[in-house]
């Protein structure tokens, strides 16, 4: 009770000498005139402090941290992209939280959401999805982190390579010692110098409250920073994008593409190639297509199907040095009971489809179930791949009306005659009913009596055009292709070193 009366009496000696200035400086502006003119001024001032306090509160702009930007993997497939995006809310609760960063417990419990979260949204099925994961790949993880940690330290930490820890310990030490210090002359300065004091405990007030904000904008960018950090390698975790050999998985040759090239009669490369393959119905212009992209004649041409299986052809052109095209079977009204199976096979080893299509053709239902099974398998049997990029190429344009007319080039973006308007509408019908965007549909005319059309101009622009997507299927296709090869192989040493050890025994 005593001491809070002393306090209170504390509190009115120290506050009475302000209240008495801003007493008298007032009486003194109203004896002048100058009251209104006062108080419009510090209006203002309030008004103008208000306004850049509000300012700063919903700017994205960071006025003291620049964020840490941490990207995810761009050859990641959809799945662990939507694993990343589903981080965002998690920051934006996190940061919201105070000491995370100083109470172990809070640390702990945001370590466990990040992994839990990621867990989950790739082994949904699992009673514990946080252990689903192979011990020998949680320790290259760790290995990967420490090296990632190691070089951020040594880069972004001036001298951290000459501190040591136990340098860093003495000097908490120091300052510890400088607090109690400091805390012994402020008690004497309020007792013999009050007003220096004041204003020195006024001069701290205001650099603690920017202290303040730059901590929390600095806590801020660190939380999420640990969490896009956390996020990122366990998404490699349980999405199986870790390889337990350091190598790149374009940098060797699929079992598929040492196959192909034997077959084309190909001289041997040691970077996996660019593959695509092309499909379609009977008598749809695969065969001519593909004779137009080489500028000879590679596959044969007729009304019945001529290819049972899976035909390889190396295609080396500007920009696609290194490509397998691969000619399939057509699909409907074949008599080929492997077809299906095989056609299966190649979706999975491929970077790029062109689905080839009868732009003079009404019936596309089988053109269209085709298209969803291929999407269907994608979503079902290969959640950790990427879906092939699907280009639509839309042959027998020459066809359409007025039939007699064919005066190639034609304008498709903005149509300026009654043959343009006419493959405009036949890409678009064709877009809608294979659900592909309009810019992924490409008109061409492969009429054996007439000069191959938009090949160069707009069918080989569009494959370049999405070469960096199409880099990404072959990424994961081959990642998988290299993971299982490493899942045999160690099994096989694995045994091998068991049967040497029960031999020595």
């Amino acid at each position: 009770m005593l001491v809070t009366r002393f306090s209170i009496v504390l509190a009115v000696v120290f506050l009475l000498p302000w209240l008495a200035l801003i007493g008298l400086g007032g009486y003194w502006v109203w004896q002048h005139g100058w009251l209104y003119q006062g108080m419009g001024i510090l209006s203002a001032n309030m008004a103008l402090v208000y306004g850049l306090l509000h300012w700063r509160s919903h700017s994205e702009k960071p006025l003291f941290v620049e964020p840490i930007e941490i990207q995810p993997n761009p050859n990641w497939p959809d799945k662990a992209q939507l694993a990343w995006q589903a981080l965002k809310p998690l920051t934006e609760r996190w940061q919201a939280e105070s000491d995370v960063l100083t109470d172990s417990s809070k640390a702990l419990k945001l370590t466990n959401d990040v992994l839990t979260l990621v867990a989950r949204h790739f082994h949904a099925d699992s009673k514990y999805p946080i252990l689903e994961f192979p011990l020998p790949y949680l320790l290259k993880l760790i290995v990967l982190v420490c090296e990632d940690i190691q070089h951020d330290v040594l880069d972004k930490i001036p001298g951290s390579h000459a501190v040591r820890v136990g340098d860093l310990l003495r000097a908490k030490q120091a300052v510890d010692t400088l607090n109690k210090l400091r805390s012994a002359f402020d008690v004497g300065n309020w007792l013999f110098n009050w007003a220096g004091a004041a204003l020195a405990k006024a001069r701290s007030v205001l650099i603690g409250k920017g202290l303040n904000t730059v901590t929390h904008e600095i806590s801020q960018r660190l939380i999420s920073a640990y969490i896009n950090k956390l996020g990122y390698y366990a998404i490699q975790l349980y999405s199986g994008q870790l390889t337990l050999d350091d190598i790149v998985p374009t940098d060797r040759l699929t079992a598929a593409s040492k196959q192909d090239m034997v077959e084309s009669k190909a001289h041997k490369q040691s970077i996996e190639p660019l593959r695509l393959l092309v499909v379609g119905q009977v008598s749809s212009g695969k065969s001519s297509l593909i004779n137009a992209l080489f500028g000879e004649i590679k596959s044969a041409e007729g009304l019945l199907p001529t290819t049972a299986e899976i035909t390889p052809y190396l295609l080396e052109r500007n920009g696609l040095q290194q490509a397998i095209i691969l000619d399939s079977a057509g699909y409907g009204g074949l008599m080929h009971d492997q077809a299906p199976e095989a056609l299966m096979e190649a979706w999975t080893k491929v970077d790029v489809i062109l689905m080839v299509c009868n732009a003079a053709q009404a019936a596309r239902q089988v053109d269209t179930e085709q298209m969803n099974a291929i999407r269907r398998y994608f979503q079902e049997q290969c959640p950790n791949q990427a879906l092939p990029v699907i280009i639509a190429v839309a042959t027998h344009c020459d066809r359409l009306r007025p039939v007699r007319e064919w005066n190639p080039p034609y304008n498709i973006q903005q149509p300026d005659n009654a043959k343009a308007h006419s493959i405009r509408q036949a890409c678009a019908a064709l877009a809608h009913d294979l659900s592909l965007s309009l810019d992924c549909i490409v008109p061409v005319c492969l009429a054996p009596e007439k000069p191959a059309y938009n090949i160069e101009d707009g069918l080989m622009p569009l494959i370049y055009e999405h070469l960096n997507a199409a880099q990404r299927v072959r990424y994961l296709r081959c990642l998988r292709q290299q993971q299982s090869e490493s899942y045999w192989r160690q099994w096989r040493k694995q045994a091998l070193q068991a049967g040497q050890l029960i031999f020595k025994r």
